[in-house]
């Protein structure tokens, strides 16, 4: 065991020498200098990189710091005789009171089974405030002018109001609070698994086509990235061997060589959509008998 991790630490380590000898060059910067709190905020990332490598950018499941993710636009991967150029604009959100805000992404390289992250430079953004602060010694005027005088507000009333909301709250708690847990959780689960969906079935659509950045050793990591996400076990930096250890599964088997042909052997059958699908509905699998654990508390 000892001696296996050996080994893969100078793998790591040689692809890292690998990528850094190649060109990767992340950029990202807002598009605005100053926004408001729930303020749609726009944020572009491109990248400059050797047309040999792979690349991942982050997509939705991505946790952005102090800001919400609404939606994105990728563009077209351009390619000349040496470099390809991805790009993409994000449209974020934030809802923290900090007045500068910043956010610095990754780029993730992917060699072999491993990936290696690229940061670009940390940019902020300005939070404008809609209620300034009161100076500390105000200047008062005098002013004797009548003022009508409002009706005292009721505070026993509010009292009793908040003490009848405070019990009723207690009750829900103490009677659905774990059913609340599990429902709140499931519906995470289920907006997670849906984007992954999505997202999957456009790779995987297009793992045969022209796109030089869409390769299968892309659509697996994407594959594996959520697979571990939902099992909480290293997948992304398992071998397929490792995999079917955690899952005796034959056919999981059978397709999983499939993609390896045709990563490591330049194989691109007929059957490589199929054996993506075959993934897609593993992974349902193993999303639905989550949910039964969730629900079964």
């Amino acid at each position: 065991m000892h001696r296996k991790r050996i080994v893969q630490l100078i793998a790591v380590i040689f692809s890292y020498h690998f990528c850094s000898a190649q060109i990767v060059e992340p950029k990202g910067s807002f598009l605005q200098s100053e926004t408001k709190i729930g303020e749609e905020i726009q944020y572009a990332l491109s990248v400059k990189y050797d047309k040999s490598l792979n690349i991942l950018l982050p997509d939705s499941l991505y946790r952005f710091g102090t800001f919400e993710y609404l939606s994105k636009k990728y563009f077209t991967t351009q390619t000349d005789s040496a470099y390809s150029y991805d790009s993409v604009v994000y449209k974020l959100s934030t809802f923290e009171t900090d007045s500068v805000q910043y956010l610095q992404l990754p780029v993730f390289v992917l060699k072999g089974k491993d990936s290696l992250a690229f940061y670009t430079r940390m940019d902020s953004i300005l939070l404008i405030r809609l209620v300034s602060e009161l100076p500390e010694n105000p200047e008062l005027k005098a002013n004797t002018n009548l003022v009508g005088l409002q009706k005292q507000f009721n505070y026993p009333y509010l009292i009793i109001v908040a003490g009848v909301l405070l019990f009723a709250g207690l009750v829900v708690i103490l009677f659905f609070g774990r059913r609340l847990s599990r429902w709140w959780k499931a519906y995470l689960m289920q907006r997670a698994h849906k984007k992954f969906i999505e997202n999957f079935y456009y790779l995987m659509r297009d793992v045969s086509g022209n796109n030089p950045a869409n390769t299968p050793e892309h659509v697996l990591a994407v594959w594996k990235i959520y697979l571990e996400k939902l099992e909480k076990k290293p997948i992304s930096k398992l071998t397929t061997k490792e995999i079917l250890v955690l899952h005796n599964n034959a056919l999981l088997k059978d397709n999983l060589k499939v993609i390896d042909c045709s990563i490591y052997g330049g194989e691109k059958g007929n059957d490589l959509f199929a054996s993506f699908d075959y993934l897609m509905r593993f992974s349902v699998d193993i999303y639905n008998e989550k949910i039964r654990e969730i629900k079964q508390g």
